[in-house]
């Protein structure tokens, strides 16, 4: 399932996640995602930061919709990031008990108003708990929503805040917010990043020595809804790091020129 088919029909247990630079590529995909809900009459449970559900709101209102209509007709549940996410924790990782009684609560809150409707959720509590450098934490929330995804008829979609160009980035974080996800999309423009990356292989080490890459990754990296160039990018981080780091400074250039 390609990202723009899982933003418009957000299947039951779909697990999307948006990798951002810029608020406005967020805000795009959510709007997109809250949008097509709302035309199908799919409630809506957001979980922003206030300065980002701002922006979300400039996005729906942009696409015709009254927000006011959309609360008082119970299609749009916000709930504070920081305030749920506090809510939830327990020391320094997330409390499944919590969990159920936070976030299982207000879904079966929306779904009581749309019984049999497919709840859009976003969250980027997630990225909260990874801006703060506990990862660990992230990930075991991301658990602990497909958890959620497992026994409820919701669809997500989570957002970090990351540099994909980073080596770091990478090799640890990357892989694990992919891992726990059914739809990653690592930049706004999956295009534009493919050229990015195949132009900056081929001038790095030869186009001889960037197709033996691509069948390398290929035979090692199974074929899911990760874009190939982002796969590419991960599986040279991993096996040759020097490469990757010439890699992804030249990729980084060009993506940012061909915007």
């Amino acid at each position: 399932m390609s990202w723009t088919t899982f933003l418009e029909s957000a299947p039951p247990a779909g697990h999307g996640v948006q990798v951002y630079g810029e608020l406005d590529e967020l805000a795009v995909s959510v709007g997109r995602f809250l949008d097509a809900g709302f035309r199908a009459g799919e409630p809506a449970l957001v979980i922003a930061t206030a300065g980002h559900e701002q922006a979300f709101c400039d996005e729906l209102e942009r696409r015709g919709w009254k927000l006011d209509e959309l609360r008082e007709q119970g299609l749009l549940t916000h709930h504070d990031a920081d305030e749920t996410l506090a809510a939830l924790m327990e020391g320094e990782l997330p409390s499944a008990d919590r969990f159920e009684q936070v976030i299982g609560s207000a879904a079966d809150e929306v779904a009581s108003r749309f019984p049999e409707r497919t709840i859009r959720a976003f969250g980027e509590m997630v990225d909260l708990l990874f801006q703060r450098g506990d990862e660990s934490a992230a990930i075991a929330l991301e658990e602990l929503w497909n958890g959620l995804l497992e026994k409820r008829k919701v669809a997500l979609l989570c957002a970090y805040e990351l540099d994909v160009f980073d080596l770091d980035a990478q090799t640890s974080a990357l892989p694990e917010i992919i891992r726990t996800h059914t739809h990653p999309r690592p930049v706004a423009d999956t295009a534009r990043l493919a050229a990015a990356v195949h132009e900056t292989l081929t001038e790095v080490v030869g186009s001889d020595a960037a197709a033996r890459i691509y069948l390398r990754v290929a035979e090692e990296v199974p074929r899911t809804a990760l874009p190939r160039a982002q796969a590419v990018l991960m599986w040279l981080s991993r096996h040759q790091p020097a490469t990757a780091q010439r890699v992804l400074q030249g990729a980084r250039s060009r993506y940012a020129r061909a915007a």
